[in-house]
């Protein structure tokens, strides 16, 4: 079975590079720098894991809440990690509350989302140690 996950952030660099990391035959990683492309990548693929940025726009805005809502509604058994480099007890707790299986302030520690995605049902190379 080949598992995607969806790498949504605004910083084109983070996108990629968790890309490079998680991506290996078993697990298709696409990206999306803004929650519009998340939603259109959403309702044409299946997707396992999204991985999403709170603030996709750099504002005050919570656009990765608003993904978490679309997910909920439109996608029920895609499984949600919200990342954020703006924490904030209200907005983790309105994310559990919402139905996010993680929620993690930046900088993550790579082996801690591995942890997460696998817990989640996708194998990925770094917690099988072929990195």
């Amino acid at each position: 079975m080949a598992y995607k996950i969806l790498i949504v952030d605004d910083e084109t660099a983070t996108a990629f590079g968790l890309k490079a990391l998680m991506e290996s035959e078993d697990v298709k990683v696409l990206t999306a720098s803004n929650a519009q492309a998340a939603r259109r990548i959403l309702g044409s693929e299946k997707i396992q894991v999204l991985l999403s940025d709170i603030r996709l726009s750099g504002t005050l805005d919570a656009e990765g809440l608003d993904l978490l809502r679309f997910v909920k509604e439109k996608c029920a058994d895609t499984k949600v990690i919200l990342m954020t480099g703006y924490g904030d007890p209200a907005i983790m707790q309105r994310a559990f509350e919402m139905g996010a299986s993680y929620y993690f302030e930046k900088p993550v520690e790579i082996n801690v989302l591995s942890e997460a995605i696998h817990a989640l049902g996708v194998p990925n190379r770094l917690k099988e140690g072929q990195v």
